[in-house]
């Protein structure tokens, strides 16, 4: 075989290619490996019940998978492991089986993880388990997702509810190939003298990866099957040149973990073990095993946060998601307060993988290379300037990126993939494209992270208000029903606009009502008897249970009651309101009675050309550049997507009266097809904006024709590099 057909260069963005065969190859595969880790996983709940000590427990187990992976492959005599539990089932007893099993494998100088393997007196229905994971055909486990299916195997009930998932090589590649090899690639193949060939041998034999959150081990599985091919492709062009065979030399000891999970750093060890022999039969080495690995001092049972990490060459993995508010519910007081502390400069409550890009970043030298999985939120916002700003703007270069996915290792989660390096690179790929730069908000186009809030544009748009309490909303029904009975509890139940509304209710109708006593004394709300009555049995229980002093001893008014929001409501015939989190983030006028939730933000203006301004093309491109992201929707947010954006100066009249008038007509048109059609905005959007014939896609090809003349720009200007300028020089 000549390797050099499996060389990739390094030009070329890594994108899995489909095929029919490797597909159902893949399926044969997932069932296997998925029944073969669920019951490995009940044998070791079944063991931890009745026996203490759990790393023993941990320890048998995965000797156990570690022999029936061996036997399989043929590296020990065929059924050797296999006959030894045949025979205890028939004779009860499994100490003298397990102590012979032993001897054998001495006898085979199978060392190390190996030596010894002790009995624990296995009841029949045990026994009965380790028979089943010995018929599975361990040759066709998959043990890049194997260790994510085990772990998940072995964790509590209430985990097994959500489903089992995994994350599978493909994305896994998506971090070690532009992180390790293809800039291995690129290197071999620009080597092209004996000197430069051997001098690239010792630096690839030095070379060490790193994956400071490394569960299982199957990043440090898939990148060591990449590093053994690399080495491999390296091999060939030394021979090719010195007419010689050269011996293999990378090795597991040149990767490196950490975890604070014990079970997942022996888990890991072991399928670095397996990842060996893995390579050895794919690639043909002359290599042996033997003897096993000691990784006692590569895969580590520790903290990355507050341990020091090797100097490694490449750095990869995906730390652990958890939104910066539920660090300190999730982890206790006592250890948030350690990492705000260590991470004193990062001032903001961040997604926890935030602090794992920072330190990345510190551990790797001008030549270091790495690649993290992250939740999306690390391009946008606060999350942005603690990771990715951070990385940027410390001499980092992001060459290769997934702006966002639907993350296969864990269900329902969007994250970003980040290579990065602090050499400047040659090549950038952006979601699989070539492009001529990334920025830190993950985008090739102008990055405006740096625009600044516009003193014109405060105190105009605001979030919502918020409750601080769930029974201050109340149904339709009840708010007839306090009004049918007094008259004056008109001035305390009003309408409750939510995001939900303004998506899917014909012209964003409220569906429920909300007891408003906004700013009033405890002594002027309980003139309304029946309803302060009401707050004070359901709300004000939850209340006394608030941190906070002034939302819990003001138990019947909102925590955030937006009054200056209301005050500027108070002064317009209307307003207009967005969703918070939408798809399409189209703004709808508002009765002025309505009071919005903080599921909304408020733009407080009655005047359709704001509206129209707002409507078109030019905004988006603003919103998107500045938006985070919920999932697969966008979250507008008042001060990034509205201070910061420059309307016109001095713009002229007459297309100001044009503009107003457009949007007039295109606010008209969506009321009518939606009063008709009994839709949502959201609902007329999906089926009929990309229909360039449909008369609601003619009506934004008017108003962004208009907005564009009244900006001065061009459909083939860089229409945000002209606002961020507007932005600065404001």
């Amino acid at each position: 075989m000549r390797f050099s057909a499996i060389l990739c260069r390094g030009e070329r963005p890594f994108t899995p290619t489909p095929n029919k065969q490797l597909i159902m190859s893949t399926n044969k595969e997932l069932l296997i490996t998925k029944k073969a880790a669920e019951h490995l996983g009940l044998l070791f709940q079944t063991l931890k019940e009745r026996i203490s000590n759990m790393s023993s427990c941990q320890k048998f187990v995965l000797q156990c998978m570690l022999i029936f992976w061996y036997e399989n492959r043929g590296f020990l005599p065929a059924k050797l492991f296999i006959n030894s539990i045949n025979q205890a089932l028939i004779t009860g007893n499994d100490a003298e089986i397990f102590s012979n099993l032993s001897q054998q494998l001495n006898k085979l100088q199978i060392k190390g993880f190996l030596a010894i393997i002790s009995p624990f007196n296995l009841t029949i229905s045990e026994l009965q388990l380790l028979k089943i994971c010995s018929d599975f055909d361990w040759n066709n486990i998959n043990f890049t997702i194997f260790g994510n299916i085990f772990e998940q195997a072995i964790a509590s009930k209430k985990r097994h509810q959500y489903g089992i998932h995994f994350t599978t090589e493909a994305d896994i590649l998506k971090i070690v190939r532009p992180t390790i090899s293809k800039y291995w690639e690129a290197k071999i193949e620009s080597a092209n003298t004996v000197k430069e060939l051997n001098q690239l041998q010792v630096e690839l034999t030095n070379y060490k990866v790193l994956d400071p959150a490394c569960g299982s081990g199957n990043f440090l599985y898939v990148a060591y099957q990449e590093l053994k091919r690399i080495e491999q492709i390296l091999l060939e062009k030394i021979s090719e040149n010195k007419l010689q065979i050269l011996m293999s030399f990378v090795t597991p000891n040149q990767f490196f973990g950490m975890d604070i999970n014990p079970f997942a750093v022996e888990l890991a060890k072991v399928t670095l073990m397996i990842a060996r022999k893995v390579a050895i039969d794919r690639y043909n080495l002359t290599e042996s095993p033997l003897p096993l690995d000691s990784l006692d001092n590569n895969i580590m049972c520790q903290d990355a946060l507050f341990s020091d990490w090797i100097k490694a060459d490449a750095i990869i993995g995906n730390p652990p998601f958890l939104g910066g508010h539920r660090i300190r519910t999730e982890l206790g007081n006592e250890y948030a307060k350690n990492v705000f502390t260590k991470f004193s400069e990062v001032k903001d409550k961040v997604d926890f993988c935030i602090y794992w890009f920072r330190l990345a970043h510190d551990n790797i030298n001008d030549k270091g290379r790495v690649g993290l999985v992250g939740t999306n939120s690390i391009s946008q916002g606060l999350s942005r300037t603690a990771s990715l700003d951070y990385v940027t703007n410390n001499n980092g270069y992001i060459h290769e990126a997934i702006s966002s996915q639907k993350w296969s290792g864990q269900a329902a989660v969007f994250v970003s993939i980040v290579n990065w390096t602090k050499e400047k690179p040659t090549a950038y790929f952006l979601d699989h494209k070539q492009v001529n730069f990334i920025n830190s908000s993950l985008t090739s186009l102008t990055d405006v992270s740096q625009a600044k809030k516009l003193k014109v544009n405060a105190n105009i748009c605001f979030l919502g208000i918020s409750p601080n309490g769930k029974d201050f909303i109340i149904t339709e029904d009840q708010a007839k029903k306090w009004l049918d009975q007094d008259s004056k509890n008109q001035d305390v139940i009003k309408p409750f606009l939510g995001a939900n509304d303004l998506a899917k209710n014909y012209e964003g109708k409220p569906s429920r009502w909300i007891v408003d006593f906004n700013n009033m004394e405890l002594e002027q709300a309980s003139n309304y008897q029946l309803l302060f009555q009401y707050i004070k049995e359901n709300v004000k229980p939850e209340r006394d249970k608030n941190r906070r002093e002034t939302t819990r001893i003001n138990w019947w008014k909102f925590g955030e009651k937006r009054p200056v929001m209301r005050a500027k409501i108070s002064e317009l015939s209307s307003y207009f309101c967005i969703p918070r989190h939408s798809k399409w983030f189209i703004f709808l006028p508002c009765n002025k009675n309505w009071l919005p939730g903080d599921s909304t933000v408020v733009v407080t203006s009655d005047d359709f050309y704001i509206l129209g301004i707002l409507t078109s093309k030019i905004h988006r491109l603003w919103i998107e550049s500045q938006c985070s992201t919920l999932g697969e929707t966008i979250r507008y947010t008042h001060n990034t997507c509205f201070e910061t954006f420059p309307f016109p100066e001095n713009p002229n009249q007459k297309l100001v009266e044009k503009i107003r008038e457009t949007m007039v007509n295109l606010h008209e048109y969506r009321s009518e097809q939606m009063l008709a059609k009994q839709w949502g905005i959201t609902q007329l959007y999906n089926q009929f904006f990309h229909e360039p014939t449909s008369k609601l896609a003619k009506l934004h090809r008017s108003l962004d024709n208009l907005v564009m003349e009244i900006y001065g720009f061009q459909f083939s200007d860089d229409i945000l590099a002209k606002l961020l300028e507007m932005n600065l020089g404001l």
